[in-house]
């Protein structure tokens, strides 16, 4: 299964000054999110405009990276992703 996500990633915002969108924290603006199976699409859930989240970044190798994702960029709202 795959989750192919239409996103864009900006680095800066200027609605939260408190944040440092740059290279190891982003704002990801969704557009929508699709499940397939096999290339097959499964699911897809469109989102209302401005659906943000911040993404932190933490790199751990050159393939391998921890994700911290939430709606607020403060630690008590964040999803935890592990991706290589």
């Amino acid at each position: 299964a795959s989750v192919t996500t239409l996103a864009t990633a900006t680095s800066s915002d200027s609605s939260n000054n408190n944040i440092d969108h740059g290279a190891t924290t982003w704002r990801v603006d969704f557009d929508s999110l699709t499940l397939s199976i096999f290339q097959l699409p499964i699911f897809t859930q469109k989102f209302k405009e401005g659906t943000a989240r911040t993404w932190k970044m933490t790199y751990l190798d050159g393939d391998t990276r921890i994700v911290r994702a939430g709606k607020t960029g403060r630690g008590e709202d964040d999803w935890i992703f592990y991706m290589r």
